[in-house]
């Protein structure tokens, strides 16, 4: 995503850059798909231009240490070989064979031991000696972001011990740890006795400057009517404002929408934005979220009571027992919605009260539960 596009972010964005460069680990939680990777992606970037070697790993798709370990090993390598899955031409020279892209030896030199080692722990710890091994060797700062961290704890019980004793003797290495998972980056990173207690300054993306996903509304404002200006359509204040109710500001649901919008409006020759319009995109952007709300939905059904209570914050219903909702323990309810906000789904208002952190994602948790309300909120 062009950093143009990364809306209310530049400040921190830059804030990531400095202390990164700096050789101080960050820490960027906060609730899925408000744009932290395209961030972090961005602030990677900018560190290479500065002359910074750089790596991206992502712990969600690993299914084990030594698969997590590789992928490691390849974001590193990438920086000297400039060819990606490097570590397949490590494995390949170590056997013996030709590897499948020109690639000169000293570049895979690195990461030849690690070829030949076996042994799944070994390997692992080998793997996170390598960024040291490259600040060390080029004389240049090594930076390395883990994405969706907080999988990496489902690989082995001691994966977060092993990474914490690698890690922190490492000199010219700074790493940023992101994840959608509050509740657990918060008990990792903050709780005395866990494995990384301390070891990363927290970056608030979510709630910073008082603003919801830490993006004011006049920065959407400003960049909602330039954008569509740039395709000679006008959007006035007011239905900004009834797109911002909709989506709740949330940084990819305000994109999908408006993504919507202009294809519909391209499509039906418009150019002036109306709430007809913007209600038919609206629907259009929740039929193209369907799919990975339907999955979310899914991962709660495994959960006893979390779709149940779920369904109460979305339709703003009596969280506990009453005469008109089935009887649920209140410890049962309490532990859904401790769940629930350790899932980055929803946020406490007051006193038993709760709301969606993503209202399109509620807006879907009330239709699947019967509620066919109409969407587009009137001021």
């Amino acid at each position: 995503m062009p950093a143009r596009d990364l809306v209310g972010r530049e400040t921190y964005m830059r804030r990531l850059v400095e202390r990164l460069s700096d050789g101080n680990h960050v820490l960027v939680a906060g609730p899925r798909r408000i744009g932290k990777t395209s961030i972090i992606l961005e602030v990677l970037r900018r560190l290479r231009r500065r002359g910074a070697l750089i790596g991206y790993v992502d712990c969600l798709g690993a299914t084990d240490i030594r698969g997590l370990g590789e992928r490691l090993v390849d974001a590193v390598l990438e920086n000297v070989s400039g060819v990606e899955r490097s570590f397949e031409q490590a494995k390949a020279i170590a056997a013996g064979m030709r590897p499948s892209v020109k690639v000169k030896y000293e570049h895979i030199e690195l990461a030849l031991q690690l070829a030949r080692e076996t042994n799944a722990q070994r390997f692992f710890e080998g793997a996170l000696d390598l960024p040291r091994t490259l600040a060390a060797r080029t004389g240049k700062r090594v930076v390395v972001a883990f994405d969706e961290f907080q999988a990496a704890g489902r690989l082995g019980p001691r994966v977060f011990d092993v990474m914490r004793t690698r890690f922190q003797a490492q000199k010219g290495v700074a790493y940023a740890f992101l994840g959608s998972e509050e509740g657990i980056l918060e008990q990792l990173f903050s709780e005395k006795g866990r494995a990384f207690y301390r070891f990363a300054v927290p970056i608030d993306l979510a709630e910073a400057g008082g603003h919801r996903f830490g993006i004011a509304p006049d920065d959407w404002l400003t960049y909602l009517r330039d954008k569509f200006a740039e395709k000679k359509i006008a959007i006035d204040d007011t239905s900004v404002d009834r797109l911002l109710d909709a989506t709740g500001g949330h940084p990819q649901d305000t994109m999908q929408v408006c993504a919507a919008l202009y294809y519909l409006m391209r499509d039906a020759a418009q150019r002036v934005v109306t709430a007809d319009l913007l209600a038919i995109a609206y629907e259009q952007a929740l039929r193209e979220l369907e799919r990975p709300f339907a999955l979310h939905w899914s991962e709660l059904g495994k959960q006893k009571y979390l779709q149940l209570v779920a369904t109460r914050v979305a339709q703003g219903a009596v969280l506990f027992a009453s005469e008109t909702t089935p009887a649920v323990p209140r410890p049962e309810v309490l532990r859904a919605l401790e769940s629930l906000s350790a899932r980055g789904l929803v946020t406490r208002l007051g006193r038993g009260r709760y709301e969606f952190v993503e209202p399109m994602f509620g807006e879907y948790v009330r239709r699947v539960a019967g509620n066919e309300a109409g969407i587009v909120p009137k001021r």
